[in-house]
């Protein structure tokens, strides 16, 4: 399966605000130093996120559950789905339906680990 057609078969599930929120999220927080971490985070148990990422993690208790804080967004995950929350927006009071992304992990992985092909189809398609 060509790539192209794998990011059209994820994307085409949003919007074009959550196809842009998506963007953002890939071009701020995701890059070759910490593809592997995050990757390995949304993956992990409950206590390995605690034991291996303490020092990254969200410690304010506006949002409940364990997530990796980046500069805008937080990231955390439950069995096999990813929520990305912009945690900026939300606290400059804009609705959560714009502010929150769910996706599958599988479709995250591929996602994120096409972060130039994925952003080329973005670029092209919108």
């Amino acid at each position: 399966m060509n790539s192209s057609f794998s990011i059209k078969k994820i994307l085409c599930r949003y919007n074009w605000k959550q196809i842009s929120k998506l963007q953002d999220f890939i071009l701020s927080e995701i890059d070759e130093d910490n593809l592997e971490e995050t990757l390995d985070f949304i993956k992990s148990n409950d206590m390995k996120k605690i034991e291996k990422y303490k020092d990254i993690l969200y410690e304010g208790n506006q949002y409940k559950g364990l997530f990796l804080e980046g500069n805008q967004y937080l990231i955390s995950s439950t069995k096999d789905t990813v929520l990305i929350i912009d945690r900026i927006s939300e606290e400059n009071g804009v609705c959560k339906e714009q502010t929150r992304i769910l996706i599958p992990i599988m479709d995250f992985t591929y996602l994120v680990s096409n972060k130039k092909e994925v952003m080329k189809w973005i670029e092209i398609n919108s």
